[in-house]
């Protein structure tokens, strides 16, 4: 078949990071229609997601490694294409088919998917100019058939692995390994320290293995409930993951970074006498800021607040004050039954979990922090109205 007259298969997504579900649908797509050319078009950031990807060269390196791996390195075929990451803004499906249209105007053009993104397809940014340029192609996944989806499509041979990104990003941020991703893709990550693995290697350098492990936990728990909690992804994860990063600091470092981050409501000096323990939270925020390089104030609200609450807080702050006194690792009975509340009724396990914190100040006869209070007075009003 002359060149011109091949298929040229467009392949766009944020590939954050590719996985085995990406190569398997390319080299089916290899096989079945022979294309002139197959392009990985790896968006800027893509308008359905709120995550930050890992920039450009950084993905292409790991589409690479992947693609290695998979036996398709080295295929003249294939190649990944900055169109988007070039733009610094979201580009549309439409404006990429558009793209390559003018590039390869007399070839039939092919947009490749995973059949789970079929349903939402009448969603995107002009669906009607996509299909009058481009045939959607899309490898069929577990709940899905070739009559689902709406839209008309090509279907490649066979099944693919259901595909689940954000699964795989949450088990990174956690410093897992997915058995979703190419040993290849794995060890750049590591080297790279994406994911969150930069925080991870220095929060590992402040905190005792104990506290680690428990920064570990609550980043878990705050991952599984960020949906319900309408918080996205990556920010649960870094707030959790830092929480807890100026709890081993020594008594003056820890008032020097409390008394440079907590505002008057908090009450800084008299909080460094009667309740010296709960410092961290404001000098973490301090701390978080400065060494981290966390300039999100969702973020640093989330740390300084886990410890006493306050009224307003944030759906982040609300998260993180949860998911450190719930997760798994806490021994006490109060941690379960709040954790299991928080995935029927996260309002509710936020209550539950301001009430156990009182009480346990309260029956250890100290002095209980006036922000708790109004969180526990807030709360109250809330409910009666």
């Amino acid at each position: 078949m002359p060149e011109g007259k091949r298929p040229v298969i467009i392949y766009g997504g944020s590939f954050d990071p590719p996985h085995r579900g990406h190569t398997a649908l390319a080299a089916a797509a290899l096989r079945q229609l022979k294309p002139s050319a197959l392009y990985f078009v790896p968006g800027f950031r893509t308008p359905f997601k709120d995550l930050l990807p890992v920039p450009f060269a950084g993905r292409a390196a790991l589409l690479k490694a992947a693609l290695a791996e998979a036996g398709l390195g080295g295929r003249k075929e294939i190649k990944i294409s900055s169109f988007e990451a070039d733009r610094k803004r979201v580009v549309y499906t439409y404006e990429t088919v558009a793209h390559f249209r003018r590039v390869h105007p007399g070839a039939p053009l092919y947009f490749l998917m995973g059949s789970d993104c079929l349903a939402g397809f009448g969603n995107w940014r002009r669906p009607g100019f996509i299909l009058e340029n481009a045939r959607l192609l899309a490898g069929l996944r577990p709940g899905h058939s070739r009559g689902s989806g709406g839209a008309p499509f090509t279907a490649l041979a066979g099944r693919f692995p259901r595909a689940d990104s954000t699964g795989i990003r949450a088990e990174l941020f956690l410093g897992r390994r997915p058995a979703q991703l190419h040993r290849a893709v794995l060890e750049n990550i590591e080297k790279k320290l994406f994911y969150l693995g930069r925080e991870r290697a220095l929060l590992r350098k402040l905190l005792t293995p104990a506290r680690f492990r428990h920064s570990l936990h609550t980043a878990e728990l705050a991952l599984r409930l960020a949906p319900a909690a309408g918080v996205p992804q990556q920010k649960a994860a870094l707030a959790a993951l830092l929480h807890d990063c100026a709890r081993d600091l020594s008594p003056e470092a820890l008032r020097r970074r409390c008394l440079k981050r907590a505002p008057r409501a908090a009450q800084p000096f008299l909080l460094l006498k009667e309740a010296p323990v709960l410092a961290h939270a404001w000098a973490g925020a301090a701390l978080a800021a400065e060494e981290f390089g966390v300039k999100d104030p969702e973020i640093l609200e989330a740390i300084a607040l886990h410890a006493t609450g306050a009224p307003g807080m944030g759906p982040l702050a609300r998260l993180i004050y949860v998911s450190d006194l719930a997760n798994r690792g806490r021994a006490f009975r109060e941690a379960e039954l709040v954790r299991k509340l928080a995935f029927k009724d996260f309002e509710a396990a936020f209550r539950a979990a301001n009430y156990v914190k009182l009480v346990y100040a309260f029956s250890g006869g100290g002095w209980v922090h006036p922000l708790s209070v109004s969180l526990w007075n807030s709360l109250q009003e809330k409910k009666k109205g």
